[in-house]
């Protein structure tokens, strides 16, 4: 256990896990710590070894080419490999984008692309696209995947 800042944050390694515990007057608050890899190179969160490939405004969400955004839709471009010993779904809303402020955008999970809802067994890789609907003018820094089913991770993409 490592005290820094102060008193004001606690770092804790519990199992091999780090996770940050800032304090506030509300309270604690828990950052993880997991992976961290930039554009084009592969992550690991859970079973999944997952590749974001490009990060891209749309006009229109590929799931629903007439559904309008709230603000804008950015497409994000995915591969993901099952490294693990079981057929498993990929679930979109395992993806959301983080912002220069910090706020978080998730998936509209409306996904009818094939990366999503279908098995995909040990060893396979699929590709695919998620759709985010993120305010007009937001500054996406980064892309976070969790695993859905198991709730690992994170694993974050910088884009910088």
């Amino acid at each position: 256990m490592l005290l820094g800042c102060g008193g004001a944050a606690l770092l804790v390694l519990i199992l091999g896990v780090a996770c940050t515990v800032a304090l506030f007057a509300g309270g604690p608050v828990e950052e993880e710590s997991g992976e961290s890899v930039g554009m084009g190179e592969p992550g690991t969160v859970g079973q999944w070894v997952v590749t974001v490939t490009d990060v891209e405004e749309a006009a229109t969400s590929g799931d629903a080419p007439e559904e309008e955004a709230q603000g804008e839709f950015v497409l994000v471009n995915v591969t993901v490999e099952n490294s693990g010993t079981e057929a498993a779904v990929f679930d979109d809303s395992a993806v959301s984008l983080i912002d220069a402020d910090g706020n978080t955008y998730s998936s509209s999970g409306t996904g009818d692309d094939p990366l999503f809802g279908e098995q995909i067994d040990p060893g396979d890789q699929v590709s695919g696209s998620v759709t985010v609907d993120v305010p007009e003018g937001a500054e996406i820094t980064a892309v976070e995947v969790r695993n859905a089913q198991s709730g690992e991770g994170p694993l974050l993409v910088q884009l910088d």
